[in-house]
This record gives C-alpha cells, structure tokens and sequence, in this order.
C-alpha cells in the first residue's frame, strides 16, 4: 500500500509529465510554471492517498432461506476470524466489502464479484452499487468467491452443504406370500 511520500512522488512525476507536453512559452500558459506544477503535483497526490488501499470484505450476520424455501434466517455459520461461511444448499448470505484508503476512511469505488465454481455451488447477485452481493446456494460443494476493484482484491471461501430432508417418500415393494409358520415344539 503506497504511503503519502510515494503519492507525493508520483503525483510530481505526473504532473512534470503532464506539463512538458505543454508549451510554456506562450502567452497563454502564463504565470510560474513552478507553481503550476507543484500545484498539479498536490491534486494528483491527493487522488492518489485516495483510492482504496485495501478492500475488507464481510459476510453477513445472518443466513437467509432462499425464496421458496420456508424458514426463518439463523445466525451466519462462519470459521475463524468470522469469515469461510458454511450454509445449507437452500440459504443464501450477503457479503459486503468496504473500499478504505491508507488511514481507514471509506472511499468510493466500483468493485467486480465472481466465484470459481461456475454457478456450480453458488450463484451471485452483486448490488447496484457493488458494495454488497447476495450468493445463493445451488449444489453442495465449495466455492471460492472474491471481490476486486482491478488492482485490489479479497477472497473467502463458501461451503454448501445439503439441508435437511424436506420429504419423505414411501415406496411399497412388491407383494409376495408370507413364509410359513415354524413348526411348534
């Protein structure tokens, strides 16, 4: 994660770069070149203490029965350090990520889901604002899930598990004879 010098440093490149494809000679540049780019220097910096640093990526406290399927949420099931979510092939969890800059703060950015698996084990609903994205059991299995912004990214890991019976099924065999009774002693 870059810290506030290299910023600084890139934001001088940047802005020397953006500069010398200008023609300071002219009347309508005008006014102290130095100036102009540390000034340009500060802005690109500023954009650049901005962008994500790192992406924290969050299940949700509770686990939802897919629609159609009766039954109230339950607590999320996760593994250590509240994440590696294990739920039934009826339920579905929402994750969230929080985009934040080198100090913490949130920053908007727009984030792309996917899953390894192929729909196989889960299938995914990102938000309209990719902040958040619900992933619904399909199959039993596992799936590893991230999310990235191009140059960051986070992961966690889905396990699906099959639910409880819904229904029972009785099939009647085939009639035969009973067997005779033992002879008496």
């Amino acid at each position: 994660m870059p810290d506030i010098d290299e910023c600084r440093a890139e934001g001088l490149s940047l802005a020397v770069e953006l500069h010398s494809r200008q023609d300071f000679g002219t009347a309508t540049y005008g006014g102290d070149t130095a100036a102009k780019i540390l000034a340009d220097a500060a802005q690109f910096a500023t954009w650049l203490e901005s962008r994500p640093h790192h992406l924290t990526l969050t299940p949700g406290s509770e686990t939802y029965q897919q629609p159609g399927f009766p039954g109230p949420a339950v607590p999320t099931k996760t593994g250590d350090h509240g994440m590696s979510v294990t739920m039934t092939d009826s339920q579905q969890v929402s994750y969230s990520v929080q985009a934040e800059d080198s100090k913490g703060q949130a920053v908007s950015d727009t984030l792309t889901w996917s899953s390894d698996d192929n729909g196989a084990v889960v299938t995914l609903t990102p938000s309209a604002d990719t902040l958040s994205c619900v992933f619904a059991a399909v199959a039993p299995g596992t799936a590893n899930i991230s999310v990235t912004d191009g140059n960051l990214s986070d992961v966690d890991v889905i396990t699906v598990t099959a639910g409880a019976a819904a229904t029972l099924v009785l099939t009647p065999g085939t009639p035969t004879d009973e067997p005779a009774p033992a002879p008496s002693a």
